[in-house]
């Protein structure tokens, strides 16, 4: 029974810190085509998107569909110009905490 107790808590501790380690790791998620649009991002970008966006209403962090979608409109644009027009998006339209 203190094994059961013992590994139960454990697994709320390990839950409770994935939870308040902030945004969830989408990279699973992602489509062939997302994943090298998000490769071709720099590391500070992906970083940003990965972290620092958050939901206007909630400011909690973007969901995963958020950020594939996000990922999705860049793929429109020329892979030397993706890093500075997520700039742009971040700049004018999105919440971030840097």
């Amino acid at each position: 029974m203190k094994i059961y107790t013992i590994v139960v808590a454990g697994a709320l501790i390990v839950a409770m810190g994935v939870a308040a380690g902030g945004a969830e790791d989408c990279t699973s998620q992602l489509s062939p085509d997302q994943r090298q649009v998000y490769s071709s991002l720099s590391a500070a970008n992906q970083h940003i998107l990965d972290t620092e966006i958050k939901n206007r209403k909630t400011g909690e962090p973007a969901s995963c569909d958020f950020r594939r979608g996000l990922l999705d409109i860049l793929a429109n644009y020329p892979p030397e110009k993706r890093d500075a027009d997520f700039k742009q998006l971040l700049d004018g339209m999105l919440v971030h905490t840097p």
